[in-house]
């Protein structure tokens, strides 16, 4: 009786639990964003002052790119690599399993890399060329008129932004992982600091247009939010995954 008593209050004490301030209890920023995503994305089905925008930024970064200013931005831009960040992620999620012998790290990490390489599936369904297009020639570039969604070029990919996106979704889930033995203005650099940096950068070496960086950021909250909204540590899983509750 001792020893099964022992496991039943072992586990919960043991159980991981996933850093949050304050878990999201509403949908109402999910659909803030939503929202956000599609009134964003209309007005660039055509050439409309927003694509205007986009090609007046490419050619002032254009004027100005010394190498020693693409070099620091090339750096930089990699602070939205996906395979590189979603391998940290993975590397610290396999830590926590293991060193708890929980898989609930696992299966959130999952989860989170699923719906961000859904973004693949947006950008087929809103294709739309780079600012460099057509590539590896020297200009001109792609006009207003061929800066639109659907302009039927290729490459197009660009939009939304998918390394803005990382930033958003897997510094968030890092601090989701880890966050409880940071500090708070350490997890307010992880948390505002690679976005804006990867913004800046993937626009200034004119790797996407700036219209697609906030897309990028819409759906990227809703992906991390969706992530912080379910119970980790309490949600059903199946006796395979935790053989151990057969003897709790």
């Amino acid at each position: 009786m001792i020893v099964a008593d022992q496991r039943r209050t072992r586990g919960p004490e043991q159980a991981w639990r996933p850093f949050l301030l304050k878990p999201p209890r509403t949908w109402i920023p999910d659909i803030i964003m939503g929202v956000a995503f599609v009134l964003w994305t209309i007005p660039l089905v055509w050439a409309s002052p927003l694509v205007d925008l986009d090609i007046w930024i490419r050619d002032l970064c254009d004027s100005f790119r010394p190498p020693w200013a693409e070099g620091v931005a090339t750096l930089t831009n990699m602070f939205g690599q996906g395979g590189l960040l979603g391998s940290v992620s993975l590397g610290l999620a396999a830590l926590l399993a293991v060193k708890g012998r929980n898989v609930r790290p696992l299966i959130a990490f999952l989860a989170a890399y699923f719906m961000t390489g859904a973004i693949l599936i947006l950008k087929d369904l809103l294709p739309r060329n780079y600012p460099h297009w057509p590539r590896p020639l020297p200009g001109p570039y792609a006009d207003a008129a061929q800066a639109v969604l659907f302009s039927g070029l290729d490459p197009s990919g660009a939009y939304p932004s998918g390394h803005v996106l990382n930033t958003i979704v897997w510094y968030g889930f890092i601090i989701f992982l880890v966050g409880s033995g940071m500090k708070p203005w350490q997890r307010g650099l992880l948390r505002y600091v690679p976005p804006v940096i990867v913004t800046f950068s993937t626009t200034y070496l004119g790797f996407h247009w700036f219209t697609d960086t906030p897309a990028g950021l819409f759906i990227g909250v809703v992906i991390l939010r969706i992530v912080q909204r379910i119970p980790w540590a309490t949600v059903e899983l199946p006796l395979w995954l935790e053989p151990e509750k057969r003897y709790r």
